[in-house]
């Protein structure tokens, strides 16, 4: 690596080290992870964003505070330029970018529109309000089954699978990868018939196109600007691995496709479900969400998750949320009723989990700070614990205004 590669290099992880301080690590995550430093001439710093969707939100958001970091991880006023290709180099350049950008159009907190009412869930328990997500499971565990129980279930506004209440009920965009168009009629229809809702009304829309790789620009134009005309409630991708290219173990290409979904969401209010396969060796021990197949980036982005696991034949479902409190697991049947056909049933509607994972969390964190020698940092119980750092967040200022830790500079420690 030549210097000024290793000087752009370090000046960036100081940059990135600054914002991550600063801002929410889902944030930072969506926003930050997909962008790669090219080059620093001079005083400008030039990084590549995915896309002109991303770039253009992105600058709206997070520019004036990547400004300021870089400035205060330089010691010297810098600028930062974003492009979505390779950018030409600055000696005769001309006045291409010597326009002065006009200031964003703010106001006042207190003259934002009140809200008609603030809603958490799409369905309650199982998805939150226009979240971004993933139904994970092993294959065969039922994943498609309950991706399109829960599409008839918004779109109809029926319970989903007969107990949990749909919020926000509207119309569902459907990209079925792996189901022939006849096989996926049957399935929709059999479900129709068991939430009892008329099939030729149901608001649920498929796209049809052969391939959609979202890792391509001109894909992801198309996928917003279909999303522009049906205005879903909620898409489904099925499954992630057939609309993209890139490699789901790299960092980088991960991040990209999913801070383009995210960026997608907010531009049209969509909630978006990704159906996604776990790992072969998945650990009884760890959080189910490092679970799944890939980038740890999957598990840090989503705001909804939900887990199928198949044991000793047994079908489980457990729900997991950004913010919102767990749920489950709960034991689920595939039924096959003549002549309606298969659909997931709950088993028992007194299925419940016998203790709430945050609370799970809590104990073994205090475990950990009663048998340290010294306060432990977040970092520290992130890396012992393997959740997500908000998680341990929540927990600990929980746990802090119980009464039950304490906090010194150095860290946490069990109130004494």
């Amino acid at each position: 690596m030549n210097e000024e590669n290793q000087g752009v290099e370090d000046l960036w992880n100081r940059i990135l080290a600054g914002i991550a301080s600063k801002i929410p690590m889902g944030c930072y995550d969506t926003w930050f992870r997909p962008l790669e430093a090219l080059r620093l001439h001079g005083s400008v710093l030039d990084l590549m964003v995915p896309t002109e969707a991303f770039r253009t939100r992105f600058a709206g958001k997070y520019l004036d505070l990547l400004h300021q970091v870089a400035t205060e991880a330089a010691g010297t006023s810098i600028e930062v330029r974003l492009s979505t290709r390779q950018p030409v180099p600055s000696q005769g350049e001309g006045c291409a970018s010597n326009g002065k950008a006009q200031p964003l159009p703010v106001v006042r907190a207190s003259e934002l529109e009140i809200p008609v009412r603030r809603q958490s869930w799409l369905i309650e328990r199982l998805w939150t309000h226009q979240a971004v997500g993933i139904i994970g499971g092993s294959p065969k565990s039922g994943k498609t089954w309950l991706a399109l129980e829960i599409a008839v279930s918004v779109a109809s506004g029926s319970p989903c699978l007969d107990t949990f209440p749909v919020f926000s009920p509207g119309p569902v965009l459907l990209y079925a990868a792996e189901d022939s168009a006849t096989a996926l009629r049957a399935r929709v229809e059999t479900l129709t018939q068991v939430h009892k809702v008329n099939f030729e009304r149901l608001d649920v829309h498929i796209i049809t196109v052969d391939s959609l790789r979202l890792d391509r620009p001109d894909h992801q134009d198309r996928l917003e600007a279909t999303l522009n005309v049906y205005r879903p409630v909620l898409l489904v991708l099925d499954p992630l691995v057939r609309v993209h290219a890139i490699d789901e173990n790299v960092a980088g290409q991960v991040a990209a496709l999913l801070g383009y979904l995210r960026a997608l969401q907010r531009a049209t209010g969509a909630a978006i479900a990704l159906v996604h396969h776990v790992r072969k060796s998945v650990s009884p021990t760890g959080a189910a969400g490092y679970s799944l197949r890939g980038s740890g980036d999957l598990y840090a982005w989503l705001d909804s998750f939900l887990y199928l696991r198949m044991h000793r034949d047994q079908r489980s479902l457990s729900a997991e949320h950004r913010s919102a409190p767990a749920f489950g697991p709960v034991t689920l049947d595939l039924v096959n009723s003549d002549p309606v056909g298969a659909y997931l049933k709950i088993r028992s509607a007194h299925d419940a989990p016998s203790e709430p994972l945050q609370d799970g969390l809590a104990s073994r964190i205090r475990e950990l700070l009663s048998k340290a020698p010294e306060p432990m940092t977040v970092d520290a119980l992130r890396s012992r614990l393997q959740v997500r750092n908000q998680r341990v967040v929540e927990t600990l200022h929980t746990l802090e205004e119980q009464g039950k830790i304490q906090r010194n500079k150095h860290g946490f420690l069990i109130s004494r």
